[in-house]
């Protein structure tokens, strides 16, 4: 059994693969969409018979799959090239890390892969053997599987993350990097300033995706974040060891924890966050997280004094890139 990463295409997901084929049969597998999704939806928009088109396509890239193999798609790419795989006779699998309220917005409104009156629910998943969602509510309302949230380290590269780390000369630092949005500009500018009166720098980045020209022109600013650009992955954990303080503000809704809380945890940091669903997490701690809620900024002073233990790896190991990966094979197995 080979699992093809399918059009995994972030930074960090390639780091991930090819992390993983030292220990697994895995490949990176991002050409799907070279030539086929751009021409199918040309061809879609016209009204011109594509089947002919699709069966090419899937003949010269897929022809290798074999029925034990894994398909693995992730949520965001896959409504680019779902009418390429969905009937190819294989395992079908796919990896949600982001909310279906996030990808139908995403897919409609900035990415154009699916139409107005097109809904990712009905138009991409049910094609596949299998749905993970990292989000709590998702998995309850769609029926999908819960999966941790993974970092792109497999758990020997935690073990060794854990062991090189030193947080003893730190200066008081809080790191967050996020998309622009109205609800952590808010939080940003209420945050900030508890923070500064401890002592406390800030390097708060907001990003808007959307804008790639004069991006102060069109957004609020403050004093209290950076109106920046998208950074790397592996420059955002050169961030996060900096630091010893990290701020996570999820999407509104979103039930499931991001990267950051995960990072923070690895990383032996500090993190503030507004998910109040992470108490949920076998990791949580409430002297190493706290949940911003209600009016308890006040109470950050306290928490910032406190000291905390290091979770242990055995807890670590469920979020590493070996546990979500023999979870979905063990899973596949049984079905």
């Amino acid at each position: 059994m080979t699992v093809y990463f399918s059009e995994w295409n972030a930074d960090y997901e390639k780091y991930m693969v090819n992390s993983l084929k030292s220990e697994y049969d895995v490949v990176l597998f991002n050409k799907l969409m070279k030539h086929f999704r751009n021409i199918n939806f040309s061809l879609e928009k016209r009204n011109f018979p594509r089947q002919w088109f699709i069966n090419l396509n899937r003949y010269i890239k897929l022809k290798n799959l074999k029925a034990e193999d894994i398909l693995l798609c992730s949520g965001f790419a896959i409504s680019g090239f779902i009418d390429l795989i969905k009937d190819v006779n294989c395992h079908r699998v796919l990896v949600l890390r982001d909310t279906i309220d996030v990808l139908n917005n995403s897919m409609k409104n900035k990415k154009k892969w699916l139409r107005q009156d097109e809904d990712y629910i009905t138009k991409i998943t049910p094609h596949f053997d299998k749905i993970y969602s990292f989000d709590f509510d998702d998995c309850r309302k769609y029926n999908f599987t819960y999966l941790n949230q993974f970092l792109p380290f497999t758990f020997s590269e935690m073990k060794k993350i854990r062991i090189e780390l030193d947080n003893k000369n730190l200066s008081k630092n809080c790191f967050f990097i996020g998309e622009y949005l109205e609800h952590r500009v808010e939080i940003i500018n209420k945050l900030a300033p508890r923070l500064q009166d401890d002592n406390y720098k800030i390097d708060f980045n907001l990003i808007n995706y959307d804008i790639v020209k004069d991006i102060s022109s069109t957004l609020k600013e403050s004093n209290f974040y950076k109106l920046g650009k998208k950074i790397s992955y592996f420059e955002n954990i050169e961030k996060v060891k900096e630091s010893d303080v990290i701020l996570e503000i999820g999407q509104i809704g979103q039930t499931g924890i991001t990267l950051r809380a995960i990072e923070a945890i690895l990383f032996n940091k500090k993190l503030i966050t507004t998910n109040k669903s992470i108490r949920e997490y076998n990791f949580y701690n409430p002297e190493q997280i706290f949940i911003l809620e209600d009016e308890n900024y006040m109470n950050i002073s306290v928490f910032l004094q406190t000291t905390f233990s290091p979770i242990s790896l055995d807890i670590l190991y469920q979020y590493s890139a070996d546990a979500m990966l023999t979870k979905i094979i063990n899973d596949i197995h049984i079905i």
